[in-house]
Parts: structure tokens; C-alpha cells; sequence
């Protein structure tokens, strides 16, 4: 408050403290006595106190917490998670809203077995039904679609046309529903929940174009528990005789030929020029294209780095060296040998699948592995995440694809590299990649039990010659984009293991 020069009011007793009120005014311009004056420093030691009483007892994020296996996916956890903030708040007057709400829904969720009991569960909580009246559901009188957590990948009218379209399909095909707008908006639900803007009106019409095909094999089941989902898993499993027609390497090989009997140069990984081993790491100047060469139309090729058309731009980036890769399977095992895990001994603590991914770069002895991830398939949790100290002298980290900056000092030898991943994985362990012959060979590794997304999916449509990108399959099937910019193995892992269980998932529908 602003005083006056006179001093007029502070002469008259505050009108507050003559009806016994507590004045909260600041520097109030009224008389007070000096026990019971309130100064600016003062409200700002309340108001940092009021505001620590609130962080202490409320969560600002409405995150769930995690569960290890769980058939609930996280997109549904965290809307029942906002519904129970919204209704602690609004009808228990909770301060702490949040926190509360995301314990309740973290009992519910390790309690239930079914989804179907989570969200009775959570009707129980919020609309104060009992167990029996919780089974019962009306159907709405409106169509109107649930909110996506991370943004709608379509406006509110377009789906619920696509929402009415499935009721429709479900008053035809399925007479004797009871509840068909409330299943088609469950439904249109799910699949706008794993759908970006660009895959959610392919999806959903590929929905409605199924269920009138084959109703019955829409209709709800359970998700599948973790032993029938590794059952599964282990059909999957690639023979022997395939790999090695996808370019696996399956036996160690017999009869390693000395790197010194080799031809002394090598073409160039990048220019394809023939250089030197012996002048590999003398300044040079290597120009090449980083990106791949695809398809643009008919008759046109285009470089996916600069947009050039092959055969008709320049190399759009240059290196101060020359790179190469070994070429057979006895130089590779000659440079560092291969270990068959067959050789390795069980372990009890071995994890029953495990995705993988390893980044690589350049170094005198060829392409070496620099990093390896492993992601535990049943609950996505990351096992391990392994630095490995190159044995050549590093040429290039190739940290555009590899994501590795630098060797840092935490990096581990190849040889204490192989002795950390036999404590998670032994010769019974499934891995689940994308073109895992190049993380197996760069690991050094033969292994029996593979299961390889570049080789599976999609169904009869791969070949040797012929396979589809990870980025493309989790675009397509997940509606999920990946590999944007620097290449996370943690991603990739994940990434083939989601995959995997869309369509195991899917021929059980």
C-alpha cells in the first residue's frame, strides 16, 4: 500500500485488528503494533513455506508408477490415473489429489488380473458402485470418443464417425450385443491410442473392414500371460538352414586365414577407392555419400543424405581416412575369433529372451563393436548397457548411425564385454533383433536361438535380397517413429521387441 506523506493513517488503529481479524495486508498503512506487524520478508518466508508443504504433499506429474509385468497398457493407466486426481479432487476435496490418485491406481492395478477388473475396479472407486453393480454396464446414449493422453491423432468429428461406422458393423454382425456403442468406443480407443496422425484412418478402416469379415476374431480376449507369450516367442525361432541363407554366420569357422596372407589393400567402405591397410591412417581424402541410395521413380535413383540423383551430383561428405570392413567369415575370426555360445556355460540367472542391439565404428581391425544394449522381451526393462573399448586404434566412431561421441573412460574389453553378457544370457536365451548378424558378428558370437524382425515380418514378404527397415516396421505396425536423429540402441532393442509382440498379440485376437 502506498502512504501518505502526512502519516494520516498510521495515527488510526488498523480496522482489522479491531474486530480481532488478523490482518494480512503488507506493510499495512493503518497503525499495528510492532509484535504484530507484517513485513514483506515475512510473506515471502510464508508463502516458500506454503509452497514446500505443497510439493511435500502433492505430485505434479500424474505419471503411474511402474509395474514389471502388467497386462494394462500405460496409455489406460494413465487416464484412470487422471480420473481419480479429477474425482479425489472435485468430490473428496483432497489437496493432494494426485498423489493419492496415483497409489489407488497402482493398487488397482497389481490387484487386478483382467482389464476388464481394472476398470471395474475403477468405476467401483469413482462411481461408487459395489462389486455386482460394476459388472452392469448401460450403453450410452451418445457417441463420444476418450481423450488420448498424448494428443488426438485425429479430430473429435472424424472419430466419431469411425466410432459410428464400428457400431454399425456390431448391429449387423453382432445382433446381440447389448453394449455396442460403448465396445466400438473401447475399440476405436485402443487403436487411437497406438496410431499416429498420418496410420490412424489406415487402421481404423482396416478394422471395421475385418470385423465385418470375421467378427469373431474381434472380439475381446485376454492378452497373453508371460509363459504362453515366451511359448510363443520360442516358435518364432529361426532354423539354422534360414539364417544362413539371410547371411548369418552359424558354425565358428574351421580354418582361419592369417590376416598377413591376406592382399595388403581393400576397397574403401565408403568411396570404394582400393587403399593401403599399411597407409590407413595417413590423411587422405575420402568423398563420399553418408546416406543410402532408394528408389524415387521408375527410372531415377536419389541419395538419401543430399536428395542428389545417383550418378548425377557430387559426393556430398569427406573423411581424413579411409575405412573398411573384413569380407568372409575366416577373417573375421582371424582378427578376433568367434565364440559359439553353445561353449559358454548355463546360467541360472539368464534372462528367457532378450532383445539386442550394437552400435559399431571404424578402427584399424575393420568394423568393431563400440557399444551393446540388451532389453529384457517380457517387460522392456533394460538389462544391460555395455561401452566397449575397441582392440584397433579408433579411425571413425561413425556417430551419426552409432551414437557414441567418444570412448569414455568407463568402457570395458572386448573379453570382460563377453564375460558381463553370459551373467544375463546362456546358450538358452531367444534374441530378438533387427538384422542381428551384424551385432552377432560384431559381438563375435554364434548363437542358435534367434529370432530376427528383417527375416519375419512382413509375413512372406522378406528375402535375402529383399527386407524392410525397423524404422519402417514400427512406423507401420506401431505407428511409432524412431531413429530421428543419432541411433539409440535402447531404442532399437525396444523397438524389435514391440514389434515381435504386435503380431503375436495379433494371432491371438
Amino acid at each position: 500500500m502506498f502512504k501518505p506523506k502526512n502519516g494520516y493513517f498510521s495515527k488510526i488503529e488498523c480496522p482489522s485488528l479491531k474486530q480481532n481479524i488478523v490482518c494480512d495486508v503488507v506493510n499495512c498503512i493503518f497503525k499495528h503494533p510492532e509484535s504484530k506487524k507484517r513485513s514483506l520478508g515475512q510473506e515471502e518466508e510464508l508463502q516458500n513455506a506454503t509452497k514446500r508443504a505443497k510439493v511435500e504433499n502433492e505430485s505434479s506429474l500424474l505419471l503411474p508408477k511402474s509395474v514389471a509385468i502388467s497386462k494394462i497398457s500405460r496409455q489406460s493407466r494413465t487416464v484412470a490415473a487422471r480420473k481419480l486426481a479429477k474425482f479425489f479432487k472435485d468430490v473428496k476435496h483432497l489437496a493432494n489429489s494426485n498423489k493419492v490418485a496415483i497409489d489407488a491406481e497402482y493398487s488397482i492395478c497389481i490387484e487386478s488380473k483382467s482389464e476388464e477388473e481394472y476398470q471395474d475396479r475403477l468405476n467401483k472407486i469413482i462411481n461408487g458402485l459395489n462389486a455386482k453393480n460394476s459388472d452392469v454396464k448401460g450403453d450410452p446414449r451418445f457417441i463420444l470418443p476418450r481423450d488420448i493422453v498424448n494428443g488426438n491423432p485425429a479430430p473429435i468429428q472424424e472419430r466419431k464417425k469411425y466410432i459410428q461406422s464400428i457400431v454399425d458393423v456390431y448391429r449387423e454382425v453382432t445382433p446381440g450385443l447389448k453394449t455396442p456403442i460403448l465396445q466400438a468406443t473401447e475399440d476405436e480407443f485402443k487403436i487411437a491410442s497406438d496410431s499416429t496422425k498420418n496410420t490412424y484412418a489406415q487402421t481404423v478402416k482396416r478394422f471395421v473392414y475385418d470385423l465385418k469379415r470375421n467378427p469373431e476374431k474381434n472380439k475381446k480376449s485376454t492378452q497373453i500371460d508371460e509363459k504362453e507369450l515366451l511359448s510363443r516367442l520360442r516358435e518364432l525361432i529361426i532354423s539354422k538352414e534360414k539364417l544362413a541363407r539371410f547371411g548369418y554366420i552359424v558354425d565358428v569357422p574351421s580354418f582361419p586365414t592369417a590376416i598377413s596372407d591376406l592382399d595388403d589393400t581393400r576397397p574403401c567402405k565408403r568411396c570404394g577407392k582400393e587403399f593401403k591397410l599399411a597407409d590407413q591412417l595417413k590423411p587422405t581424402r575420402c568423398l563420399y555419400h553418408s546416406g543410402r541410395n532408394r528408389k524415387k521413380d521408375n527410372f531415377v535413383r536419389a541419395w538419401t543424405c543430399c536428395g542428389g540423383i545417383v550418378g548425377d551430383c557430387d559426393e556430398c561428405s569427406v573423411s581424413e581416412h579411409h575405412v573398411y570392413q573384413w569380407s568372409t567369415p575366416e577373417e573375421l575370426h582371424d582378427a578376433i575369433p568367434f565364440t559359439h555360445t553353445n561353449d559358454l556355460p548355463t546360467n541360472k540367472r539368464s534372462f528367457a529372451a532378450l532383445g539386442l542391439d550394437c552400435e559399431m565404428g571404424y578402427t584399424t581391425l575393420g568394423f568393431e563393436l563400440l557399444r551393446t544394449t540388451a532389453v529384457d522381451f517380457v517387460t522392456g526393462e533394460e538389462v544391460i548397457d555395455i561401452l566397449v573399448k575397441p582392440k584397433g586404434e579408433v579411425i571413425d566412431l561413425n556417430t551419426k548411425w552409432s551414437g557414441v561421441a567418444e570412448i569414455k573412460d568407463e568402457a570395458v574389453s572386448f573379453e570382460d564385454h563377453l564375460v558381463m553378457l553370459n551373467e544375463v544370457m546362456d546358450r538358452n536365451t531367444i534374441l530378438v533383433g533387427h538384422g542381428l548378424e551384424n551385432d552377432l558378428n560384431a559381438m563375435r558370437i554364434i548363437h542358435n536361438n534367434i529370432v530376427d524382425t528383417a527375416i519375419l515380418y512382413p509375413k512372406y514378404k522378406t528375402s535375402p535380397s529383399m527386407r524392410f527397415s525397423l524404422q519402417y516396421l514400427c512406423f507401420t505396425f506401431l505407428g511409432r517413429t524412431i531413429q530421428t536423429g543419432e541411433h539409440d540402441s535402447g531404442e532399437d532393442s525396444l523397438g524389435a521387441i514391440d514389434v515381435v509382440k504386435y503380431f503375436l498379440n495379433k494371432e491371438v485376437r
